[in-house]
């Protein structure tokens, strides 16, 4: 009894002292795996190792699947495939429809013959542009002329996505291939703070500002709606905010003529500081009697340039920076409003939408919005209400006397798993009905691109093709599917701008 006893206290004792090593033990354990966890979203190279990205159903899933890994194209993970492929590769490689029968082109004809598209660029052509008012033709006049090099001739485009562009990928894309024809314009548009988690910018050497607040045109928050040109209005936190932009080394944005900083002037606004290179830096004020919409240019060497913007003193309201080169060329900013719904338009300020639209000057602006409504449990879909909502968004954005074009592209096909199996969200074609309808309404051209890419169970086929064009979300674009989608939209600008031409030089096309 007393020998039990005495084991008996020992045990006790030991225990007793050894909780608290265990629970440190348990803690460490816990540290370590959260670590481990958290450094793939923070060190550069390791995004493969995720357990978690936007579009995954479930943590760690994806570490199951063991299909060519792919990067969906938005959030951080944008780099590109290891075994680039050519175009022509990738569309012969992806499950779209047949291409339409090939109609007349290319004749040499009168003095705009040499300026006609060949066959061979047409060939991403599956769905034609619908421009039953001739919502286009200011955008291929102004293509005309960057095509026939005129001193200054720029052809700006704007396009305004959600989350399928939120990393600029198919304004990439589109960037490079329409510069190649037509002159490299510059990068366009960059916000001076991104707006949200998974947004980015291709093109531009864009060191993400540190310091700034940001309120987004998503949650329509800022008390009289101005969220500048691309939805985001950024406020510094400290007098030591900072954003950093720079020219690239390859590809469009290599060089830049002119910075442009757009901001909010305001009774009681500091001074930003902009430095370009190692030059002495410019000091903007932006102190005003009333609040207004403002910008500020720099006009530098053509070529590669390096851009800071900081605060001197005061509180700051700034919107981006613009980097464009003289011309002739083509210019695309990406106005990526990540996570937006088609009403989130409406929440910019009327007035204040348009004055940055004057001070862009777009030839076309693209609005390419409406996967959220797509997937959206929390409502109904409501035609009829969707149409009107979206057409009085499509006519608030225009300056008066503007002539730019507007252009409105359908969501693409969106999947959901049903008992295992990809099936298309039944509710797509009541969409692209009604996106189709509103851009009628508003006198603007609509691109089908739910059609483009192959219509109902598409997004079944993308997800199952080599290289694999949508994420394992059923929704978001893979890099390569991003550069597919770009082919579709150039080669319907490019059948449409070679029609204009053909028209003008008396080609019939039929």
């Amino acid at each position: 009894m007393v020998v039990w006893r005495a084991v008996s206290e020992t045990r006790t004792s030991d225990e007793k002292s050894s909780h608290p090593a265990g629970v440190r033990r348990v803690l460490v354990l816990f540290g370590v795996l959260v670590a481990s966890a958290a450094m793939p979203y923070f060190v550069p190279g390791l995004e493969r190792l995720r357990a978690f990205v936007p579009g995954d159903a479930v943590p760690f899933t994806r570490f199951f699947d063991f299909r060519p890994p792919t990067r969906v194209a938005i959030g951080g993970a944008t780099e590109r495939s290891e075994r680039e492929r050519s175009d022509e590769e990738l569309l012969a490689a992806a499950p779209l429809p047949t291409a339409p029968s090939p109609r007349v082109r290319g004749a040499r004809a009168g003095a705009l013959g040499d300026l006609r598209i060949p066959a061979d660029e047409l060939a991403g052509l599956r769905r034609p542009i619908e421009d039953p008012s001739g919502a286009m033709e200011h955008f291929y006049e102004s293509l005309r002329a960057a095509a026939r090099r005129e001193r200054g001739a720029l052809t700006r485009i704007l396009l305004y996505s959600d989350s399928v562009n939120g990393s600029d990928l198919v304004t990439s894309a589109l960037r490079s291939s329409l510069q190649q024809r037509f002159g490299d314009g510059g990068k366009g548009f960059v916000p001076i703070a991104p707006g949200w988690q998974y947004q980015r910018h291709q093109d531009v050497v864009w060191n993400q500002a540190n310091g700034w607040r940001v309120r987004v045109v998503n949650r329509g928050r800022d008390p009289i709606g101005r969220y500048g040109l691309g939805g985001v209005l950024a406020i510094n936190g400290s007098q030591h905010s900072t954003a950093a932009f720079a020219t690239t080394d390859e590809g469009p944005g290599q060089s830049v003529a002119t910075v442009r900083l757009l901001y909010q002037a305001w009774p009681g606004g500091g001074v930003v500081r902009l430095r370009v290179d190692d030059r002495a830096p410019v000091l903007v004020p932006t102190d005003a009697a009333v609040v207004e919409d403002m910008d500020h240019d720099l006009r530098v060497p053509d070529g590669a340039h390096s851009l800071e913007v900081g605060v001197e003193s005061g509180e700051l309201r700034l919107y981006g920076v613009v980097m464009e080169r003289e011309g002739p060329g083509v210019v695309v900013d990406g106005l990526m409003l990540v996570g937006a719904f088609t009403r989130v338009l409406g929440n910019f300020d009327g007035a204040h939408w348009r004055a940055q639209m004057a001070m862009r000057e777009p030839d076309l602006v693209v609005f390419w919005v409406g996967e959220n409504d797509v997937i959206s449990r929390t409502t109904g879909f409501d035609p009829e209400a969707y149409t009107e909502g979206y057409a009085q968004s499509l006519a608030r954005w225009r300056p008066p006397g503007s002539p730019a074009s507007c252009l409105v592209m359908s969501v693409l096909d969106s999947g959901e798993s049903v008992d295992g199996a990809v099936q298309s969200v039944r509710r797509v074609p009541r969409v692209v009905a009604a996106q189709r309808a509103a851009a009628r309404r508003a006198g603007c051209a609509f691109l089908d691109a739910y059609e483009a890419m192959g219509g109902r169970e598409s997004v079944r086929r993308w997800l199952d093709a080599r290289p694999r064009l949508v994420s394992g979300d059923y929704r978001h674009l893979t890099p390569e599917g991003a550069r597919i989608v770009s082919m579709l939209l150039r080669s319907a600008l490019l059948a449409g701008y070679d029609d204009f031409l053909a028209a003008e030089a008396g080609v019939d096309i039929r």
